[in-house]
């Protein structure tokens, strides 16, 4: 079964919508990242040489802080002009997420950083065209 990025990446982005209005910050902060991560991915699948047959090559199994680096623009630009607008225009939004995170204690995650981190997820579904993210879609 190949991994479905696209489904993933709105249901991290909609549960840590969930999670924010609950202030429960350190999870949603974790599931911003991921569905950011999600959506990249479902770019990454579609570029010959990254992925075979839907399934992404081990350098792009990656979480957002090291995959964000290593995204082929040339290899995405015809299909996803807006995402790479997006990857060139943010300056490593998730340079200071890690998955690690969710081993930390609740106080890490701050405001700045989570809104920091649900602009960039937001801004990233869109570039793919991924809907149904926004409260009430």
């Amino acid at each position: 079964m190949c991994d479905d990025y696209a489904n993933a990446a709105v249901r991290h982005f909609r549960d840590g919508q969930l999670l924010e209005e609950g202030r429960r910050l350190p999870n949603a902060d974790q599931l911003f990242g991921l569905a950011a991560e999600c959506a990249v991915k479902t770019a990454l699948v579609t570029v010959p040489g990254v992925a075979q047959d839907g399934t992404l090559s081990d350098r792009h199994r990656q979480h957002i802080d090291r995959l964000w680096d290593l995204m082929p623009l040339q290899g995405i630009q015809r299909r996803y002009r807006g995402l790479v607008a997006v990857l060139k225009g943010l300056r490593r939004p998730f340079a200071d997420w890690s998955i690690e995170q969710r081993y930390w204690p609740d106080p890490v995650v701050t405001d700045e950083a989570l809104a920091r981190h649900r602009q960039a997820a937001m801004r990233l579904l869109g570039s793919v065209c991924l809907t149904g993210w926004r409260k009430g879609t």
